[in-house]
């Protein structure tokens, strides 16, 4: 091999060197660039769950605080909160709703159901406002498991609820205590036609 032979390779060898090194180069860069970006990534990923959190948080704060006051507000002679308990399982999130009276959980049998009923019409409420649906809520003899005693508060808070969140309510009930609350009362009665609808207020 003659010595232009020999420099031709050598420096056919040196070129790919230098372009190894180059590419390792770039290849540097490019690892230490993407490391960087990982890091500002887990970093606002972490504020995001933390705001999440306070959301979640702050959410749930307002459902208890409706919820807690709905019932206070019925069962007035009872000390009753409601206090839902937020839990983490593999980066989900769970909510368990507890009722409290005096600090113990709730025996639902107890009241009858009345309390679950109470706190159903409240959670539907929070569901049309979150979800932006419709502002009406047709209830059809959704009270009928409140005993008599606890009507008058439960027709004025339905009442209360309606005019201060600006949602319609449709409620049809064999109970004449909610009249009192209601901005119009119909009564369905047999009429020579079949069944007709007769205003009363």
């Amino acid at each position: 091999m003659d010595l232009t032979e020999l420099r031709r390779k050598t420096d056919l060898i040196d070129g790919s060197y230098q372009a190894l090194k180059k590419q390792e180069k770039e290849l540097d860069t490019t690892i230490e660039n993407l490391k960087k970006e990982i890091d500002i990534l887990t970093k606002v990923s972490a504020v995001f769950k933390h705001l999440l959190d306070i959301m979640v948080k702050n959410e749930i704060d307002k459902m208890s605080s409706l919820i807690t006051y709905g019932l206070k507000t019925i069962f007035d002679d009872q000390d009753l909160t409601f206090t839902p308990v937020i839990t983490k399982k593999n980066d989900k999130i769970f909510i368990e709703l507890n009722t409290l009276i005096d600090g113990v959980e709730v025996d639902y049998e107890s009241f009858g159901g009345s309390v679950a009923t109470i706190e159903s019409f409240l959670l539907r409420i929070l569901c049309i406002i979150k979800k932006k649906f419709a502002r009406i809520m047709l209830l059809d003899e959704t009270f009928a498991a409140v005993g008599e005693e606890y009507i008058p508060n439960t027709s004025d808070l339905v009442s209360q609820l309606s005019k201060k969140l600006g949602i319609d309510v449709l409620l049809v009930t064999h109970k004449k205590e909610f009249q009192h609350g209601a901005d119009n009362v119909y009564r369905v009665k047999k009429g020579s036609n079949g069944l007709e609808m007769e205003k009363i207020k």
